[in-house]
Formats: C-alpha cells, sequence, structure tokens
C-alpha cells in the first residue's frame, strides 16, 4: 500500500466517516447525504504518480432520450468551474464529477484530500435538482428547455454549506456528511 493511500485512509479515519476499501485495488468507496441527494463516491490513490483521484456519482440516471440535454447541461456546468469537472457514461447515463490532485512526493496533506472529497460532494449536490429538472422534462419538451435559464434558478441551489462536518453520524455509512 502507498504512503498516498495510507494518507486517504487516515483522513476518511480522522474525519469519522464510514468507508470500504476495495481489495487489490488503492480505492475506498463512501456514501455522504448531502443536501438534495446521497452521494456515493470512491477515491482512488495513484501512488507512484503521488495522485488521488475523487469521482462522485450522480443519483439520477439519464434515460436515452435525454443523454444529449445532459450532456449540454454538464458542458454549461464545466464552463464556469475552476476545480473539477461533470462528465457523463453515455452508455450507463451516469453523471459523474471527477477531480483529481497531485500530491509532492512524501507530501500527503490529508486536509487536502478532505477537502477534495468535501468538494465532490457539494458539487453533485448542486447539479442534482438540475438533472431532476431535466430527466423530469417530457421527451417532447426536451427541445424547448432553455439550459441556461435552468441553471439561473437559484431556488434549486442548497442553502449555505450543504455539508455540515459536526452533523455528521461517523460509523453511519449511509448517512454520513462529508
Amino acid at each position: 500500500m502507498s504512503a498516498l493511500h495510507v494518507a486517504v485512509l487516515n483522513a476518511f479515519k480522522s474525519k469519522g466517516w464510514a468507508y470500504r476499501e476495495i481489495p487489490d485495488m488503492e480505492v475506498v468507496e463512501a456514501s455522504f447525504e448531502a443536501y438534495h441527494t446521497r452521494v456515493p463516491l470512491h477515491v482512488q490513490s495513484f501512488g507512484e504518480m503521488q495522485i488521488v483521484a475523487v469521482v462522485a456519482n450522480a443519483s439520477v440516471k439519464v434515460p436515452n432520450t435525454h443523454r444529449v440535454r445532459a450532456a449540454e447541461l454538464c458542458m454549461r456546468v464545466n464552463k464556469d468551474l475552476n476545480i473539477g469537472a461533470f462528465e457523463m457514461d453515455w452508455d450507463a447515463g451516469q453523471v459523474m464529477f471527477r477531480q483529481a490532485n497531485v500530491f509532492a512526493k512524501h507530501r500527503h496533506d490529508e486536509e487536502l484530500i478532505t477537502n477534495l472529497v468535501h468538494n465532490a460532494v457539494v458539487e453533485m449536490d448542486r447539479m442534482t435538482p438540475y438533472l431532476g429538472e431535466l430527466v423530469r422534462t417530457t421527451k417532447d419538451m426536451l427541445p424547448f428547455l432553455d439550459l441556461q435559464q435552468l441553471l439561473k434558478r437559484e431556488e434549486l441551489l442548497p442553502p449555505g454549506d450543504p455539508v455540515d462536518a459536526d452533523a455528521q453520524e461517523a460509523g453511519s455509512e449511509g448517512s454520513q456528511k462529508a
């Protein structure tokens, strides 16, 4: 096990976050409750390259009929992001938020790792209501859905910081907060 992955495990332990290690891989899976949704994610360590990647998955699956517009939604949101990006597994209709960090050798900042997890949860929580609106739009009305206007609907955003570290329930994988 790489020193970087040990830092990932220590970061999760220090926050009291429930997680599951994937055998024979430097991968941790976890699930977090945010304002709008539960956010499943995984954190993968690439020890030799000193990279940690965090991928959060949307709880909403995008049907075949809506994938072009969902891809457009991801691109429009990405335009305003500085860290990380939304992407979509086209075949599965799965929207993801992915971000990574390259660490200096032997400088594995656990706080930075927890911030990567926190950011992934927050970004997916912000995207979820927009995806929900898109998926609930009928196929016939989909061409008329104005994604630029949809993204201006601030009432869909979580109030304040949707992730409250003090409200976490340590050890309860289904209801922890990032």
